[in-house]
């Protein structure tokens, strides 16, 4: 890493890679950069492939994801993987893909203060059963934890508009005393300790190689914090931070989405890691290479 440049941090999943259906471009032409069960469920185009090898050879790039460690190991990097990668929403730092144990050890610290994880699950499942209950014929929605951090739960059909309104702001209300921050996107409602952020994780990597700034790139409400941290930073034509129409002074909105995102994405980390202008500009709407043309996505 070269101290007293720029790092680049950015989420990963609609932000860089994208599943079929976030590609918003089919996925002819496109490169496969994640396999799971037998089968391809990540991609990125053909240049965003180039770019993020150019990124991970900088030595100033750190993903930073809401995927546990297992997951995000799944990814293919070209040539080699980052040195470090944030993971679980900023409650793991992968260092060469192994846990640092002095991060494990402030987060577990930073977390006292807040309810049991178990609580929090009761809860979640409270409120997804009652969204459930109210959909007839709908799957029952599982709730998963991310082990001692945080907890999710993974809406079927009909059960988000069941749980938006009382049902959701019951629960908000209900974490928020317990120092948990509700999050719903796509499918997915997320319970999170507030100390727990992808933006405290990448503090940590500047601070350790002694970066001068950072620069960061998310289109998820989990991202917030990231990218108000940063000195600049670029969001996505899509998403929920696309779809709540957030904004921020320092948060640039591409028009871009799908796939061609990722790519402009990945360009502009890179021009600001070697130490150029704002390199965002207008795009052509469609995948490098081969494939048909990106539209947009949601975040999941």
């Amino acid at each position: 890493m070269s101290a007293g440049g720029l790092l680049a941090a950015s989420d990963l999943d609609q932000t860089l890679v994208f599943s079929e259906r976030s590609a918003g471009c089919g996925t002819t032409g496109l490169v496969p950069v994640e396999e799971y069960d037998g089968r391809t469920i990540s991609w990125v185009t053909p240049a965003a492939w180039e770019l993020l090898g150019e990124l991970v050879a900088s030595g100033a790039f750190v993903p930073a994801t809401t995927r546990t460690p297992e997951q995000y190991l799944r990814i293919r990097w070209p040539q080699h993987p980052p040195h470090l990668a944030v993971c679980a929403n900023g409650g793991v730092l992968l260092v060469d893909g192994e846990p640092d144990e002095a991060w494990t050890a402030q987060v577990r610290r930073n977390l006292t203060g807040c309810a049991p994880l178990e609580r929090a699950h009761a809860a979640v499942a409270r409120a997804v059963a009652a969204a459930h209950a109210a959909v007839p014929g709908s799957a029952e929605p599982a709730v998963r934890d991310v082990p001692g951090l945080f907890c999710y739960a993974v809406l079927r059909d009909g059960q988000r508009p069941a749980l938006e309104g009382a049902l959701l702001g019951d629960l908000t209300v209900l974490l928020d005393g317990w120092g948990y921050a509700v999050s719903l996107q796509g499918r997915k409602l997320y319970a999170v300790p507030r100390p727990l952020t992808k933006s405290a994780a990448v503090a940590e990597v500047v601070r350790r190689g002694g970066f001068g700034g950072l620069v960061c790139a998310g289109d998820s409400l989990l991202d917030v914090d990231l990218l108000v941290a940063a000195r600049a930073a670029v969001r996505p034509g899509h998403g929920e931070l696309f779809r709540t129409g957030w904004e921020h002074p320092r948060v640039r909105r591409l028009e871009a989405s799908g796939a061609v995102a990722g790519e402009e994405i990945a360009r502009w980390l890179l021009a600001r890691v070697r130490g150029a202008g704002d390199p965002s500009r207008g795009v052509q709407n469609e995948c490098s290479g081969p494939g048909n043309v990106p539209s947009r996505t949601s975040s999941a």
